[in-house]
């Protein structure tokens, strides 16, 4: 294979690089973060025209946003050189978004304002690797920063808006040149570990990584999707915590993976129960997604690594044994009694994130760095599986110290008022630990499911009696 770029080869100024390993596995989409901000009307021209400033400021210090990718080719490919500037695209949808800012803060951000064929970013052949988008509406600004997925993850994401934040503050930052090469150089394994007729070949992927399959044809659902934001109190989760017992060796679950388990389970209960969804098997799966930058590279090189560096952790449950979980939770079950339900399902989900280490990565880089098309191995994930769920976590994006912005005109320097996700549909069966600032006393979930299991979800005590607020 052609070294990535970023390894030390002589610059092609002409070329179009392939991309490292995890960023050829990545959706060949954007991702969809939008940012929510409080501008009066006779600020937005101003804000607008800053915003576009700070843009063109971060593709100078950040050349690589600027670069185009062939992402509908087995192998994605990047070009760095001589190439245009971050596309910001100005939308006014003051007559068509329907609220204004004001309703839309006191609705405190609901997951359905979001979903409408404008928030839709579409690929293509070539793509620019960073979108920004400005929707105007009346009180407000929403700012969409779309990084195509096959460059970077939600990480990434991260790090743009620390950047362009300081930008919008006129603040400096860190100048080392971010880096896209993985840490587990290509040309390096032996050539005789794997032979070639075993790429891509069903059995061999399953039995060696039973979180992936090799996709032969689109995935579908049978039921339209939808989602609402559940909130559930930090304290409430910290008391079901306090009531576990510390096993040796072995911290305690964290209040994410205390409120993972817990969805897991209400989801799956629900998704069973409307008949609409297939069963497999009699064990239920949880992939919940990992971020290894930290578990293969090094402190400073992790800080650097700019691209994706995503592992799916597995865990697996006999499904009776999930379930119990919500056949005997009741509305006021006592704390005790809920740390002793969800105790065994919240280890499951700590092994499976623990086994996710950089002998893990490692085995798993070798093999993904062989295949003659990465697009056809996929998460063995699918949307009409009714006791599968997948989990991932923007609950450090965007909301941390050093990413307040600063607009002309306006109050302060503050945080967004939220971050959401957008898009022109609802998203495939999947939960999403939305951004939450340090210290804040409550933890948003975005939960997107068929209809009519989310009818159910919504009507389960169990569940509802620990939330406290739904978003539409």
């Amino acid at each position: 294979m052609t070294t990535p770029l970023g390894t030390n080869t002589p610059r092609q100024d002409s070329y179009w690089a392939p991309l490292n390993i995890w960023n050829q596995l990545a959706p060949r989409s954007y991702n969809r973060f939008v940012l929510c901000f409080e501008i009066a009307n006779d600020r937005h021209a101003i804000a607008t025209s800053h915003l576009e400033s700070c843009a063109a400021k971060l593709g100078e210090h950040r050349p690589v946003l600027n670069s185009l990718l062939k992402a509908n080719t087995p192998i994605a490919r990047i070009k760095t050189i001589g190439q245009p500037k971050i596309p910001v695209q100005v939308y006014d949808i003051n007559k068509t978004f329907g609220k204004t800012y004001t309703q839309l803060k006191e609705a405190r951000f609901p997951g359905s304002a979001f979903v409408a064929p404008i928030f839709e970013v579409p690929g293509g052949d070539i793509a620019h690797a960073l979108i920004l988008r400005i929707y105007i509406i009346d009180g407000g600004l929403l700012l969409g920063i779309h990084l195509h997925h096959s460059l970077g993850d939600g990480k990434a994401v991260d790090d743009i808006i620390s950047w362009l934040s300081a930008e919008s503050r006129k603040d400096l930052y860190d100048g080392r040149l971010a880096i896209l090469p993985s840490p587990f150089p290509e040309n390096d394994y032996p050539p005789d570990v794997i032979e070639d007729e075993q790429l891509l070949n069903p059995e061999y992927i399953r039995q060696r990584f039973p979180e992936r399959t090799v996709l032969k044809s689109s995935v579908s659902q049978n039921e339209e999707s939808i989602g609402n934001i559940f909130v559930f109190k930090v304290a409430t989760l910290n008391t079901i915590r306090n009531r576990m017992h510390q096993v040796e060796n072995v911290e305690l679950p964290s209040t994410s993976v205390i409120l993972i388990a817990l969805l897991w389970a209400h989801v799956v209960k629900a998704r069973m129960h409307t008949g609409k969804a297939r069963h497999r098997g009699e064990h239920s799966r949880l992939f919940t997604l990992v971020d290894v930058r930290k578990r293969v590279f090094n402190v400073d090189e992790a800080d650097c690594y700019f691209g994706n560096a995503v592992e799916s952790a597995l865990a697996t449950l006999s499904t009776a044994d999930l379930l119990k979980i919500c056949e005997r939770q009741t509305p006021d079950a006592d704390p005790e009694i809920l740390a002793k339900l969800l105790e065994p399902t919240c280890r499951s989900v700590q092994a499976s994130i623990r086994k996710v280490d950089a002998n893990f990565v490692r085995e798993r880089h070798m093999v993904f760095s062989r295949l003659p098309d990465p697009q056809k191995l996929a998460l063995d994930y699918f949307p009409d599986d009714a006791r599968c769920f997948m989990l991932n976590s923007w609950r450090y994006v965007g909301l941390n110290a050093g990413q307040k912005w600063s607009f002309p005109g306006a109050p302060g320097v503050e945080y967004p008022d939220a971050i959401r996700r957008a898009g022109g549909e609802w998203n495939l069966p999947a939960a999403v630990l939305l951004p939450a600032r340090p210290g804040s006393e409550e933890l948003e979930v975005l939960i997107t499911i068929g209809v009519s299991a989310m009818e159910l979800l919504l009507k389960d005590e169990g569940l509802m009696g620990l939330v406290a607020g739904v978003l539409g």
